[in-house]
């Protein structure tokens, strides 16, 4: 993930310009997070290391809304890890 995060930041470099704290010299913008498709808790997503993955820095309190909810769906439908599934883009 951290891998997503790093090229948030380049890729939205504004959002982060305007951070007032800094961790070794990397910027943290507690407002934002850096969201990641596929899902970074699966197979498929950043996590793979692959480079195949797209990011976008969206406001950190809708990241842990869409991240509970990822969460509750995977309990509900008892997804495990290896298990698949498909992802339905409604408007």
């Amino acid at each position: 993930m951290l891998k997503g995060v790093n090229y948030c930041k380049y890729y939205f470099s504004d959002d982060y310009a305007v951070a007032t704290r800094f961790i070794h010299g990397i910027a943290q913008a507690p407002w934002i997070n850096c969201d990641e498709y596929p899902f970074a808790s699966s197979k498929e997503g950043a996590g793979a290391k692959d480079g195949n993955f797209s990011v976008q820095a969206v406001p950190r309190d809708d990241n842990i809304i869409h991240g509970a909810a990822l969460d509750k769906f995977y309990a509900d439908y008892r997804v495990v890890p290896g298990n698949q599934f498909w992802v339905k883009v409604v408007n």
